[in-house]
């Protein structure tokens, strides 16, 4: 059998030349935040309080509310309060 040399080039060849020749970015979807894990020590009564808070919100929501989104909650609440209010339900905890 006679051995026939390709000239040209294939299908193959020329879409990833026509992929690397292109260099147009489209923002369809924003990139998701990556979360970082903290760890933080909790009382019995911290955690029993946390719980209290996620069955009353579990009690209102349509779907489950994690431990994890509750505490998220609570943050976006702390950031719309005064100090002098965060320092005095510090002190009442302790």
């Amino acid at each position: 059998m006679a051995t026939k040399k390709i000239t040209g080039q294939s299908k193959l060849a020329q879409t990833a030349e026509s992929k690397t020749d292109t260099n147009e970015r489209l923002d369809l979807v924003t990139p998701r935040k990556k979360p970082s894990l903290k760890a933080y020590r909790l009382y019995d009564d911290d955690i029993a309080r946390l719980k209290e808070i996620t069955a009353t919100m579990n009690k209102e929501s349509h779907r489950h509310i994690s431990e994890t989104a509750a505490i998220r909650a609570l943050i976006v609440l702390g950031t719309g309060t005064t100090g002098e209010k965060l320092l005095k339900a510090l002190r009442e905890t302790i």
